[in-house]
């Protein structure tokens, strides 16, 4: 058995065998050059590498950024649900409330017969309530808001799965707003230009 460890290999890359951080670095610049509109082959020259290895580097970003979207729009999905969930339980809390018999007090003032002379008699009367339909109209609101937070009143669902086609229906302006900031996410908190963490393997660049 030897007695050096086997070296560790790289991830993906030039060769398969490149550092992450190089790889990190790549994918940093090939976002620059592809946001200031720049070509594959363009970029492609600028990083030495090749036009079909740029476009393996800007697909796999895209699939990482629009992973990134669908969750943030399940969490915000979630969290808005929530709220209006407790919006509907409020309402109709009220609602039951409003329907509650109501008990008045009222005084009432006697005579006896062949007396001019009367007395005041407290009595306490209940009302019955039919309930104040206000509190069923906002529940309605919140279930019509929960609906549309979820795409149920839409004609034709929104399918936001990796199988459709990155960043369908988005302007060129959001898409470049939306590249900056993956390029920003992708910079090391240090330096720019130095290595770059990742949470995600990396695989191989070139055709």
């Amino acid at each position: 058995m030897s007695a050096h460890a086997p070296r560790r290999r790289g991830r993906g890359g030039q060769g398969g065998h490149e550092p992450r951080a190089r790889i990190r670095t790549r994918e940093l610049r090939a976002l620059e050059l592809a946001t200031l509109g720049w070509s594959q082959h363009q970029i492609a020259a600028d990083l030495g590498v090749s036009q079909a290895a740029v476009s393996k580097i800007v697909a796999r970003v895209e699939r990482r950024v629009l992973r990134e979207l669908a969750a943030t729009v399940g969490r915000q999905k979630a969290r808005q649900t929530l709220r209006l969930e407790h919006l509907f339980a409020e309402a109709m809390r009220a609602w039951e409330a409003s329907k509650a018999d109501r008990a008045r007090r009222r005084q009432r003032k006697t005579q006896a017969a062949g007396s001019d002379a009367g007395a005041m008699v407290a009595e306490i009367v209940t009302e019955n309530r039919h309930g104040d339909p206000r509190y069923l109209e906002e529940a309605r609101k919140a279930l019509t808001d929960q609906r549309k937070i979820w795409g149920l009143d839409a004609p034709q669902k929104v399918d936001v799965r990796a199988s459709r086609a990155p960043y369908e229906g988005l302007s060129d302006d959001d898409l470049r707003a939306e590249l900056a900031r993956q390029a920003r996410l992708l910079e090391a908190p240090a330096s720019p230009s130095g290595p770059l963490p990742s949470q995600e393997p990396a695989h191989a660049d070139t055709a």
